[in-house]
C-alpha cells in the first residue's frame, strides 16, 4: 500500500511576515513550476495534465486547459510583436505514472 501524495500551491505574502495570502492542495505531487506574470496571473501544471491560470492575488481559478499528458514543466512566457503567449511542455513522468505525451503546446493571452 503506497503514502497518500498530494501537492500544495502557496501564495506567501513576503512583506507581511510570510503569512500564506492563499493556497490550493492538488491530488499530484507538484514538481513542475509556476509562472507569474506582471498582469497577476499565476499559471502551473499538474500531472493530471491539466493547466491552469489563477488570479495571483487571491487564487481564483480563472481557466484551465486539458493537456492530455502530465505537465511537470515550469511554463514559460514569450512576446512576438505585441502578443505574449504561454508555453507548457506535457510529457507526463513514468515514475509517478502520470499520462504520458510529446507535446509543447502555447496559448496567447487577450489583452
Amino acid at each position: 500500500e503506497s503514502e497518500p501524495s498530494w501537492g500544495t500551491l502557496t501564495a506567501i505574502d513576503t512583506r507581511n511576515q510570510g503569512h500564506i495570502q492563499w493556497q490550493i492542495k492538488t491530488e499530484l505531487p507538484l514538481i513542475g513550476g509556476v509562472l507569474a506574470t506582471a498582469g497577476n496571473l499565476l499559471f502551473m501544471g499538474e500531472g493530471s495534465g491539466m493547466f491552469t491560470a489563477f488570479d495571483s492575488q487571491n487564487g481564483k481559478r480563472l481557466w484551465e486547459f486539458n493537456c492530455g499528458a502530465g505537465v511537470n514543466a515550469p511554463p514559460m512566457s514569450y512576446k512576438v510583436g505585441n502578443q505574449q503567449y504561454i508555453a507548457v511542455a506535457a510529457g507526463g513522468h513514468g515514475l509517478l505514472k502520470t499520462p504520458s505525451g510529446n507535446a509543447l503546446i502555447s496559448f496567447g493571452l487577450s489583452e
